[in-house]
């Protein structure tokens, strides 16, 4: 197999890590995902602050309570990432338009991308230890949100006309 990957090692430091904050894991269809998520929930016994979900309608709601979004930069998630604030960690973007919204939104402020390089535990730790940054993060998209209405960002996350 290929090792592990990056949504699950960002996962574990998170839940291994940080004893003060909620986690919701959005799985999808991913059936070993899901499994994965709830072995590292159940060896780190974090069964009360953690959610897996396979599928939710709530995707709004949830981003509306949430602080931090880890995800690849999808249109869909990515404007209601930006309709609700919410500053972004961004991983595998697939190679083309996802990369393209990955580097937009790490321009204006608003995620940062976790590149295939990268430790993520020191991005991590640099952002949860750092409040200012993602106070800064969240104005970005507040203001990048406001100024661009929904529709504007789903054209340049679509490049083209609606």
């Amino acid at each position: 197999g290929l090792g592990k990957s990056k949504t699950i090692e960002i996962f574990e430091y998170f839940v291994k890590n940080f004893d003060n904050i909620q986690i919701i894991a959005i799985s999808g269809k991913n059936e070993k995902m899901k499994n994965k998520f709830e072995e590292i929930i159940n060896k780190n016994n974090k069964h009360d602050n953690i959610k897996v979900l396979e599928y939710t309608d709530k995707v709004p709601e949830l981003m509306h309570i949430s602080d931090l979004v880890v995800t690849k930069p999808g249109g869909l998630t990515t404007s209601e990432s930006l309709a609700s604030n919410l500053p972004m960690l961004i991983i595998n973007p697939i190679p083309g338009q996802e990369e393209d919204n990955a580097n937009y939104l790490e321009e204006k402020g608003v995620a940062i991308w976790i590149r295939k390089n990268d430790n993520p535990q020191t991005i991590i730790n640099n952002l949860l230890n750092d409040k200012n940054k993602l106070l800064k993060m969240k104005k970005s998209a507040t203001s990048l949100s406001k100024k661009d209405s929904t529709k504007k960002i789903c054209q340049i996350l679509l490049k083209k006309n609606i």
